[in-house]
């Protein structure tokens, strides 16, 4: 019988103190290593060929990151356009929009919410252009997010796959999105660290599904991977009361369907 490994679909592995090589004590299938400004994004392809093997598919993804555009040159689109036309197995990402990322020093957003915007539909459009799935971040922020997907959709510029990573929505908006989306294949994740400390995750995990959940850890230091891989199979298939092996196996192939990889 095959063994099916999991695979994490969002970390940024490139960025912690650890050696990238403690994530792959936990035996994988892959993973996709998500990039949050252009000066990631040789050390993510990088990755992507040194970590890859026969059996694993590690994806590259580029895009930037609201929580780091101010820190970009003014040519990071076209360094991203440059980037994603040279790797036809990368995706775009991680991208999105957060209402709650604050300069500690004048209280104030990093980018403004309007900046971040153009910059989100910017890199949606490019994902569209080049037939890309997207990584997206999304914080405090679903309003804008709704009106950047209507004017999405009726620019006909609509990536065909999304994923939204580290869902903090609630059970409603999971609906919202995707008829919001409707047209693409839409997948969402829950990440330990992140969302397994608020009471609704669970429900919202019940709602979305197991036909449209993807396993990740969004972890920067590798060697905190293996356990959060752990806890994300036992937590979703507590939630959806299933089994670990149905999650493991659904989640992957939900994210070889996404990543577009073939086994």
């Amino acid at each position: 019988m095959t063994v099916i490994l999991p695979f994490d679909s969002h970390n940024h592995i490139h960025m912690g103190p650890s050696s990238p090589q403690q994530a792959l004590t936990v035996p994988l299938s892959g993973m996709a290593i998500m990039s949050t400004h252009p000066r990631d994004f040789g050390t993510v392809l990088n990755l992507s060929t040194t970590l890859s093997n026969e059996s694993r598919h590690i994806v590259p993804c580029f895009g930037v990151h609201p929580w780091f555009l101010h820190e970009t040159e003014s040519n990071w689109i076209t360094e991203l356009e440059n980037r994603i036309a040279e790797s036809p197995n990368a995706i775009v990402g991680e991208i999105g929009l957060d209402g709650f990322h604050f300069d500690p020093d004048t209280q104030q957003l990093t980018s403004s919410l309007e900046d971040q915007k153009q910059a989100f539909l910017k890199q949606m459009e490019l994902a569209a252009q080049y037939d890309r799935p997207v990584s997206i971040h999304t914080v405090q922020c679903f309003g804008i997010l709704f009106e950047s997907l209507s004017i999405l959709k009726k620019k006909k510029k609509m990536p065909l796959q999304m994923y939204f990573h580290a869902f903090g929505g609630k059970v409603g908006t999971v609906d919202q999105l995707i008829a919001a989306c409707k047209g693409s294949e839409v997948y969402f994740g829950f990440a330990p660290v992140i969302n397994f400390r608020s009471p609704k995750t669970a429900d919202v995990i019940r709602k979305v599904g197991l036909s449209r959940l993807l396993l990740e850890t969004d972890h920067e230091d590798a060697a905190y991977v293996p356990e959060s891989v752990e806890s994300g199979i036992r937590t979703i298939a507590e939630a959806l009361r299933c089994s670990e092996r149905e999650v493991v196996e659904t989640t992957t192939a939900n994210a070889f369907q996404f990543y577009r990889l073939s086994r």
